[in-house]
C-alpha cells in the first residue's frame, strides 16, 4: 500500500505565509502545483468551487487554524494508524491490487472517501476533519471495503442507486466491524449511541420509508444526507438498513463470506432490504 502525505506540503506552505497578498501565490507553489493533477480531480467532485472561490478561500487561511491538527499528527502520525488498519483489513479479503491513500488538506473534504484519479480508486482522507483521531481505524477500513467494490465488477442501474447506497454503506459498517469488533456499534455507523438507539427502535418504519414508494428517489437521497423533521428520520439513518441486509445473509448464508458480496456488485444488489 503507498501512502501520499500531501498534508506535508500543505504545512509548507502555512509556515511561509509573510501576508494575506502573498497566501494564493505560496498555495499554489507549495500545495496545489506539486499535486495539481490529484487536486484538480478532487476539487471536480465540488461543481460550486472554482478557481476563483478556492483563492478567496485560501486568502482567509491563518496559519493558527490548523495548530490542533498540526500537534495531532505529530503527537500521533495517521500513517502508521492506517497501516495498521490495512493490516487486519486485507487479512479478511486481501485485495487484487494494492490501495493508493491520500492524505489531504482541503476545506470542504469529507473524512474519509473513495474517487476515481487516473482511471482508478483511491482512499482519501481529509484530515481537516478530524479532531481526533479515534475512529481514523474504523473510517479506513469503511473506506477499504468501498474501495473492494469500486474494484469489482458489474455496474449499478440508475433505478437502484439510493438501494445501492444504503446496501453499500452497510457493508463498509459490517466490514469495519470485522476489522475492530473490540470497537462500539455505534462508533462503527459513526453515529452518536442516540442515533443507533433510534435506528434499531424504528428498523421498520425505515424500511417502510424506503421500500414503500412514496417518496421519488431525490426524495429519499435528500431525506438521507440531511435527515427529514417532518418523517423524524435523522441524516444518514437509512444506512442501518443496508447494515441489517448484509448482517443476516452472512448468518444465514454461512458457506458465503464478505468477499464474495465485496466482488460483485450484483450480488450485493440482490440483498433484500
Amino acid at each position: 500500500m503507498k501512502i501520499f502525505s500531501f498534508y506535508r506540503d500543505f504545512f509548507k506552505f502555512l509556515d511561509k505565509i509573510p501576508s494575506a497578498e502573498e497566501k494564493w501565490k505560496i498555495y499554489l507553489t507549495c500545495y496545489y502545483q506539486p499535486h495539481k493533477d490529484f487536486l484538480e480531480d478532487y476539487f471536480s467532485h465540488f461543481p460550486l468551487i472554482d478557481f476563483s472561490s478556492l483563492k478567496q478561500r485560501v486568502e482567509k487561511i491563518k496559519a493558527s487554524d490548523y495548530s490542533w491538527l498540526r500537534h495531532l499528527i505529530s503527537s500521533c502520525g495517521p500513517e502508521k494508524m492506517i497501516q495498521d488498519a490495512y493490516k487486519k483489513c486485507q487479512r479478511i479479503v486481501p485485495p487484487k491490487e494494492e490501495p493508493e491513500v491520500y492524505l489531504i488538506i482541503g476545506f470542504f473534504s469529507p473524512d474519509g472517501f473513495v474517487m476515481n484519479y487516473q482511471a482508478k480508486p483511491v482512499i482519501c482522507f481529509g484530515l481537516e476533519r478530524f479532531k481526533d483521531f479515534r475512529l481514523l481505524r474504523i473510517i479506513f477500513a469503511h473506506e477499504y471495503a468501498h474501495f473492494l467494490l469500486n474494484k469489482s465488477g458489474g455496474k449499478v442501474p440508475e433505478d437502484k442507486e439510493i438501494k445501492w447506497l444504503l446496501l453499500s454503506e452497510g457493508i463498509g459498517i459490517y466490514f469495519s466491524l470485522l476489522a475492530f469488533p473490540e470497537r462500539r456499534l455505534y462508533e462503527h455507523f459513526l453515529f452518536a449511541r442516540g442515533t443507533l438507539n433510534w435506528c434499531q427502535r424504528n428498523e421498520a418504519y425505515l424500511r417502510e420509508i424506503y421500500s414503500s414508494q412514496k417518496f421519488s428517489p431525490i426524495q429519499l437521497m435528500d431525506s438521507y444526507i440531511k435527515g427529514n423533521p417532518e418523517l423524524n428520520i435523522p441524516p444518514r439513518a437509512g444506512k442501518y438498513l443496508g447494515f441489517q441486509a448484509v448482517k443476516k445473509y452472512l448468518t444465514q448464508n454461512r458457506d458465503k463470506n464478505i468477499g464474495s458480496l465485496l466482488s460483485d456488485k450484483k450480488s450485493l444488489l440482490s440483498l433484500k432490504l
